[in-house]
Order: C-alpha cells, then sequence, then structure tokens
C-alpha cells in the first residue's frame, strides 16, 4: 500500500479496521457497537497508546518524524511523515500486515 498517497481519513479507517478485527478474533463474533471515532493521525490520545502498546518510537529527523519499532520481529519497520501521530499509525499498519 502507498500509505503517503492515503488520506489521513483513510488511515484512520484502516487503523480502526484492525482494532475491530482483533476484537473479533477475540471474542469469535462480530459486535455492533457505536463507537466514538477516533482521529489517530491527529490526536496524541488517540495515537499514543498505540504507540506505547506496540512500543512504537518516534524521532524527529531532518524530514519530519521517524516512528519504527525496530524489534527483530518486525525487521525494522519505520515511517517518516512530517506528522509523528501519522507516522506512528502507519508503521502500526505496516507491523499488522501491511507493507
Amino acid at each position: 500500500m502507498n500509505y503517503q498517497e492515503m488520506s489521513d481519513r483513510h488511515i484512520n479507517c484502516l487503523v480502526h479496521d484492525v482494532f475491530i478485527c482483533e476484537e473479533q478474533s477475540s471474542f469469535g463474533l462480530t459486535l455492533n457497537v457505536v463507537r466514538h471515532p477516533k482521529d489517530y493521525c491527529n490526536s496524541w490520545a488517540d495515537a499514543g497508546p498505540i504507540a506505547e502498546d506496540n512500543e512504537i518510537g518516534v524521532v524527529k529527523v531532518l524530514n519530519g518524524w521517524c516512528a519504527t519499532n525496530d524489534h527483530a520481529i518486525h525487521e525494522g519497520v519505520f515511517f517518516v511523515d512530517p506528522n509523528p501521530r501519522r507516522a506512528i499509525c502507519i508503521v502500526f499498519l505496516m507491523m499488522k500486515g501491511g507493507e
């Protein structure tokens, strides 16, 4: 997937879908629940727990922010973006099976 060409809204939807899939597999059923919309790409309150729970670090680099989870299991997944929260979301998606 070419995450750089996706809108924040699209990234937010993909992140949300990962959480829905994880809930379905842990409960074995689909829950029809109205959820408060999250803005993972623009809210530290939404992106911060993703970074913490998945051990994703963020560092300022010359052309933006580099988010990474350099555990051997994920083979040094990283992404650079001007928005650190968006970079976190993209690394999260890459860890969950994206390119």
